[in-house]
């Protein structure tokens, strides 16, 4: 092959993309650590969930993959976290560092590939008096190809857990609009147009696209005005639910997988999560070059 044929079908490699929300991962718990052999298990069973989800992705095993996770403890149980899962190459590269009053947060947003990084770093979101967006992003300037960099997002948005009127859900909806309204300002060029590089917000968005209940969120509408897809709309709607029912909740789309100046290869697969999480993990191949 030649060098002009193997740059060629470098640009047309494809990377599998995975978002997964561990709820608060590895204890499960809020406030409180589970035991050590606990959160062992816990460990050992999220590798091989998003193993297998990788696998289902991608077959073969041969794309690079880009991991976006959320509400994992810290560094420490990310790293153990790609460990678990196996993959060559797999390492982590940025994970936020929130802080809670005298402590860290242990809701942490994670970025973790096999690409080479061009640089990586978090951010909390900005203030905005009084309505500031809870946590921030984890970002990641990822290699995709020789010439071709494209940028990664982490995000956790804000939900609408224990909200009890409608003032309530006004504010929690606005918190998540500021957050996405700040990175589509990042992504934007000098002249206030959408940048062209290849880029992907991933994450738990705690917002359904779908759903009659955040029929007044506007950040979806916002994101694909933006030359943002949602890789979730490539599926049939009774196939969409990241979040199953429990309880008085019903099924629930919250977790996306959004890009832009990228093309999907396939289907998304949707892979539930068992005891490990109330979220399903989500992973989708996408392309670049044309």
């Amino acid at each position: 092959m030649t060098g002009h044929m193997t740059i060629a079908a470098m640009i047309l490699a494809a990377v599998t993309v995975g978002t997964w929300n561990g709820q608060w991962f590895p204890s499960g718990r809020a406030e409180h650590r589970a035991a050590p052999e606990a959160e062992a298990r816990t460990i050992a069973a999220a590798g091989r969930l998003l193993r297998d989800g990788l696998a289902k992705a991608d077959p073969t095993g041969t794309n690079d993959v880009i991991l976006c996770l959320n509400e994992i403890r810290g560094p420490k149980e990310a790293n153990a976290l790609c460990e678990a899962i196996g993959r060559k190459g797999l390492r982590v590269a940025v994970v936020t560092g929130y802080r809670r009053r005298d402590r860290f947060d242990q809701q942490q947003d994670v970025i973790a590939t096999t690409l080479p990084v061009a640089d990586a770093s978090w951010s909390r979101w900005k203030g905005s008096k009084g309505r500031t967006p809870p946590r921030g992003y984890a970002r990641a300037s990822v290699v995709l190809s020789p010439g071709v960099t494209g940028v990664v997002y982490s995000v956790h948005l804000k939900s609408n857990y224990g909200q009890t009127d409608d003032g309530a859900a006004y504010t929690n909806r606005l918190k998540r609009t500021l957050a996405v309204e700040q990175l589509l300002e990042q992504e934007r060029n000098k002249r206030g147009r959408p940048r062209q590089r290849p880029a992907i917000v991933a994450g738990d968005f705690n917002a359904d696209r779908w759903s009659e209940e955040f029929k007044a969120d506007t950040m979806f509408a916002a994101m694909e005005s933006e030359g943002f897809d949602n890789a979730l709309a490539l599926l049939p709607s009774s196939e969409r639910a990241t979040h199953p029912a429990r309880g008085k909740w019903k099924d629930r789309v919250f977790d996306y997988i959004m890009y832009r100046s990228l093309k999907p290869k396939g289907l998304p697969k949707i892979v539930p999560s068992g005891e490990v999480s109330d979220h399903s993990a989500v992973f989708v191949t996408l392309e670049c070059g044309s």
